[in-house]
């Protein structure tokens, strides 16, 4: 990494530190800001109780929950249980190459996984709107259309005082669900703690972590909680694991790494096997390929 993109990473990780810390982040559009509170854990788990009830109460409604709109899409042949199998394939299937990709230096070799893994992605994506586009009218799509309107409503202010809401929440709704999602990736949050700064306050800290914000733990945001936990975890990893140099410094790396040569020695083999099988298929990987 040069070190003009090691200081585009650190500042990137500072500014989402920044978010984290205080709380909010600030959204613009058209030359307006706006303002995203982030959601406490408090927060996060009343409205995942709420989306529940709203499943119940919509299916004593008479609205089709899920697995009856599917159960019925078998039966008119518009749907299978192959279909919803291959859904949970797919993903199995993606872990697998993409720790395998990993694994593998050679370019040709890496183009080959790369291309696999894209072509799995396509599939899994038209599954999955397939079924989204039947289960579109269910219990649980619209107890998730009332758990994003309270999300819009909870969290999104024309002031950083979290006064004053707006009047038309689609307008920048993107933004904040843009902004939500980068906040749960674990990736985000590892880089705003080692390369922010948090993670070097967090060690001496890390028995009474919570001090640290002055909060309690419904009190603090639930990218504060993620913050403390997945910092928690890489102390924990850093501490007990001999790290490479080759990876010491990307913290997402360093979370999971896996210091067993045993099965070190066999992801390296299993890599090989994989490359044979590629190359008998044209590039092409089956699940079974992966159980060996």
């Amino acid at each position: 990494m040069s070190q003009q993109t090691k200081k585009k990473k650190n500042d990137s990780s500072q500014v989402d530190l920044l978010d984290i810390t205080r709380g909010y982040s600030i959204l613009s559009l058209e030359g307006k800001k706006y303002y995203f509170r982030h959601p406490t854990v408090l927060q996060t788990l009343e409205n995942e109780s709420l989306f529940f009830a709203d499943i119940e109460e919509s299916a004593k409604s008479g609205i089709k929950t899920e697995e009856e709109i599917l159960s019925r899409a078998i039966e008119l042949g518009s749907w299978s249980k192959a279909e919803g199998e291959k859904i949970e394939s797919l993903k199995w299937m993606l872990k697998k190459s993409i720790t395998a990709l990993s694994k593998i230096e050679d370019p040709k070799q890496r183009e080959l996984f790369n291309k696999q893994i894209k072509d799995q992605e396509k599939e899994l994506q038209d599954i999955k709107d397939k079924r989204s586009k039947l289960v579109e009218f269910s219990a649980e799509h619209l107890a998730g259309v009332k758990k994003t309107k309270r999300i819009l409503t909870n969290c999104l202010f024309k002031d950083k005082e979290f006064t004053e809401s707006l009047d038309n929440l689609n307008v920048v709704a993107a933004l904040l669900f843009a902004s939500y999602s980068r906040f749960l990736s674990k990736e985000t949050i590892l880089n705003a703690s080692y390369h922010g700064g948090f993670f070097d306050l967090y060690v001496p800290q890390n028995s009474n972590p919570l001090a640290l914000f002055g909060k309690t733990f419904y009190d603090i945001t639930l990218f504060q909680k993620s913050l403390i936990s997945l910092s928690s975890s890489l102390l924990n990893k850093m501490k007990n694991t001999k790290i490479p140099d080759e990876i010491y410094g990307d913290p997402l790396k360093m979370l999971e790494y896996e210091e067993k040569e045993e099965k070190d020695s066999k992801v390296s083999h299993g890599v090989g096997d994989l490359k044979a099988k590629m190359a008998m298929r044209g590039g092409k990987l089956k699940a079974e390929d992966f159980l060996s």
